[in-house]
């Protein structure tokens, strides 16, 4: 991009002079501003086709607040310099607000420049880091120009998992207190092992037996049932997350969803991810050896759609068979899921909600929440500054 005002006056103000005073001292200037201009003009196209650049990073899957690092190689392969050359990497904010530092270089010719960066991964998704903003001129600084260097340069970032060691679907009121250790998800005719008697054990889990020979209360833990199915309903309603600025609800939403997942596959839960994006999403696996698919799917939708979670978890009741346990995980209980809940608690169904918001600034939530309670539906408050393993246990 030429500086065309000041460029252009000056010319015109040199042909004029060349007219009106005539003499060989005008017309060698006007050769000279004319030679400086062809060789600004070829040196630029010249420098836009030398500059190469190789990228390359330490690691190309992390988990969110993980630190990656990526290298950047310029190299000049051609006999023009650059006089100068402002360097912008192509870190996105959403990856890390860390990115798009600015350096300045001269690069010599056959000269190759190292630019190394290391940042933290605040977001999850899919991103191309392979891209390298480049700013430079001509020696005279009549011509300046932008362009773009990539490589073929990605890394995801997946949604931070926490290793929950228990996730009582049962017995668990709004505030956390624990009432009954009863899962749905057990099968009662296989006993895994025998532990000591916990507040809010039934009755019906003491080994009467090994009990009366410790002289102490000792239950029985009994094996997963082959029939445990839960189904996970992830609220991604656009609308829901519009002042989410930060994106703080969003990731949360996505780390408790893919906890929660992590775990029931672990037990060797039969567990069904159900969302909307741009269009329906269903994810379905029976072990953690399917646990991939939905780590790589939770690490690349985002919230594009307005379809309310509460119409589809009560079209889906249909064809629901009964005793599934459904765990809708959303940022804000809406009165549509609320009735869909209220209908779903009539049928049969457990229901379990997990609500993520930032309760310390928006208390709009609790009305909603405290009808869940009534209802004896089991409700967990997540708040975006919780430790998703001490909320769900």
């Amino acid at each position: 991009m030429i500086n065309r005002i000041s460029f252009l006056v000056f010319l015109i103000l040199i042909i004029a002079f060349a007219f009106l005073v005539g003499g060989s001292f005008p017309y060698l200037l006007l050769f000279i501003i004319a030679i400086m201009l062809i060789y600004s003009y070829n040196s630029i196209n010249k420098i836009n086709k030398n500059l190469l650049g190789i990228y390359w990073s330490d690691k190309d899957k992390v988990e969110k607040d993980e630190y990656a690092e990526v290298n950047y190689k310029l190299y000049n392969s051609g006999l023009l310099p650059l006089p100068y050359a402002i360097v912008e990497d192509g870190i996105p904010e959403r990856l890390s607000k860390d990115g798009q530092n600015q350096k300045v270089f001269f690069i010599k010719p056959y000269e190759a420049k190292n630019i190394k960066k290391r940042f933290k991964c605040k977001h999850r998704g899919f991103y191309e880091i392979g891209k390298v903003k480049i700013t430079t001129g001509d020696i005279f600084g009549i011509i300046k120009k932008e362009f773009v260097i990539k490589d073929d340069l990605f890394i995801t970032v997946y949604p931070k998992v926490y290793k929950l060691e228990n996730f009582n679907i049962e017995g668990k009121d709004f505030y956390g207190s624990l009432s009954t250790n009863q899962k749905h998800y057990e099968d009662y005719t296989s006993i895994k092992n025998l532990r000591k008697y916990q507040y809010g054990d039934s009755l019906k889990r003491v080994h009467w037996k090994v009990t009366a020979k410790k002289n102490e209360l000792i239950v029985k833990n009994y094996e997963v049932s082959a029939n445990a199915q839960i189904r996970v309903y992830m609220d991604f309603e656009l609308n829901k997350f519009l002042k989410d600025k930060e994106g703080l609800i969003e990731e949360k939403v996505a780390e408790c969803v893919i906890s929660i997942i992590h775990f029931f596959l672990k037990e060797g839960i039969e567990s069904e991810l159900i969302t909307y994006t741009e269009k329906k999403i269903e994810i379905h696996g029976k072990d953690s050896g399917e646990f991939k698919y939905f780590l790589e799917t939770l690490a690349r939708i985002r919230p594009k759609s307005n379809i309310n979670m509460g119409d589809v978890i009560l079209h889906q009741s249909r064809i629901l068979p009964l005793g599934t346990t459904i765990i809708i995980v959303t940022p804000k209980v809406d009165k549509k899921i609320l009735s869909s809940s209220l209908t779903l608690k009539k049928m049969g169904y457990n229901l379990v909600f997990v609500v993520v918001g930032d309760f310390k600034n928006d208390k709009t939530h609790n009305e909603n929440i405290d009808i869940l309670n009534k209802m004896e539906i089991i409700t967990y408050k997540l708040d975006i500054e919780d430790n998703i393993k001490h909320v769900l246990r």
